[in-house]
């Protein structure tokens, strides 16, 4: 087990020793070395104070000091050192009060569940006063102590649950369970980016179907629009959220819980785009990368593959678009604005103009400044009455085009 602790946080716990105070690993990332898991994280609790934390480390990271949290910047990235505390007094059933103790046990005891109230040192090994190793064995989650209590104190306990069953396929006891759907409407206390949080790692996990069942009162609570997902493995969340959601108007969650604008567009293309039929010939495919760009049709391939589809067709027309550099956009269109100028259009006819030019060069028009050019005039006669649709469009009479 010690030899998956990085030597960085191997010396943190030994300087924190030689000052005189006993520190611990604890938490998550006990957890994850009990299961043979590199951790991502490293947290360490200790007596020491904040104040001393400052004297003995040189410019520790301020991360949350009245909550007797500082972090240590190391090669490995941050290492969070936090005091003994108690928790008292919980404010809108998240904020508590903090007490500093000096007791280990007092700061194991308000962890949330056994699994994640167990400590190591490198001498004493695992402290482990709540039965976690025994619960990681059974693949069991226990809260610490009075489920109902614990979940009042801080709601978002409810959703930590529902993401230890995701990721790491552990069922929860009854009573916690129970005390969890009991106290699920607690949930509309929390901000939505805290929730965002966790969704994003409940969507992610790899169990996320095979508890969906078991925890749907929660999520009817928090998330109504969410069905039964099928098992994945991704790990974009663009994606992710397109293959979970089906309805454009489901974007207005990515809204609520405040998503990134990156993903919230991307999302949205493809949840707008996730049961277009999308005809096997190129034309069809660069219409739709002039509508969508090459990078979000990519993405909407990859959905329609994980719902299914076949594509194997639609990938190898797309690569040939690629690979013959074909137009399908206005800045490889040959004529540009200036161009039309030049030739008499005004105002917001040059944008429209280029809109159709470049429609008739996706649907098979030669891309030439030349070609463009006697193309624009003909549109400007047509404008003018010299011309009738027939004599610009000779075979097809919709100018537009529309596909």
């Amino acid at each position: 087990m010690i030899d998956l602790i990085p030597q960085s946080v191997l010396e943190i716990l030994t300087i924190l020793k030689q000052n005189g105070y006993p520190s611990y690993l604890v938490g998550g990332c006990v957890r994850d070395l009990l299961m043979q898991k590199s951790p991502k994280d490293w947290d360490i609790c200790t007596p020491a104070l904040p104040c001393k934390i400052k004297q003995i480390f040189k410019d520790p990271i301020t991360l949350g000091e009245k909550f007797g949290t500082l972090g240590i910047q190391t090669p490995l990235g941050i290492v969070e050192i936090t005091t003994f505390r108690e928790e008292r007094s919980y404010q809108d059933f998240r904020h508590p009060q903090v007490n500093f103790v000096s007791s280990l046990e007092e700061d194991l005891k308000r962890r949330d569940f056994t699994i994640n109230a167990m400590a190591f040192d490198p001498q004493e090994g695992v402290i482990d006063l709540f039965n976690g190793k025994r619960d990681l064995c059974n693949k069991i989650l226990h809260c610490v102590g009075d489920a109902s209590k614990r979940f009042c104190e801080d709601a978002l306990r409810i959703l930590r649950l529902v993401r230890f069953s995701c990721t790491l396929g552990f069922n929860p006891t009854q009573e916690t369970l129970f005390e969890a759907k009991k106290q699920k409407n607690l949930l509309k206390q929390i901000s939505p980016e805290r929730i965002r949080d966790e969704l994003i790692l409940i969507f992610q996990g790899e169990y996320l179907s095979d508890f969906f069942s078991l925890y749907e009162e929660i999520f009817q609570s928090i998330l109504p629009q969410l069905k039964k997902p099928k098992k994945h493995k991704i790990k974009n969340l663009a994606l992710l959220f397109a293959f979970l959601f089906d309805q454009k108007e489901d974007k207005q969650i990515l809204e609520y819980f405040k998503f990134p604008k990156t993903i919230k567009e991307r999302a949205t293309i493809l949840l707008s785009y996730k049961y277009h039929q999308i005809a096997p010939n190129e034309v069809a495919l660069k219409l739709l990368l002039k509508e969508i760009g090459y990078d979000h049709l990519m993405a909407l391939l990859e959905l329609k593959k994980l719902n299914g589809e076949n594509t194997k067709e639609l990938y190898a027309l797309l690569q040939n678009i690629m690979i013959s550099d074909e137009c399908f956009s206005l800045k490889d269109l040959q004529i540009k604005g200036e161009d039309l100028k030049q030739l008499g259009f005004i105002g917001k006819e040059i944008g429209e103009t280029l809109d159709r030019l470049l429609l008739e060069v996706i649907k098979g028009y030669p891309n030439t400044l030349n070609h463009l050019h006697q193309l624009a005039l003909t549109f400007l006669s047509y404008k003018k009455g010299h011309l009738n649709q027939k004599e610009i469009f000779p075979h097809n009479q919709n100018p537009s085009h529309n596909a």
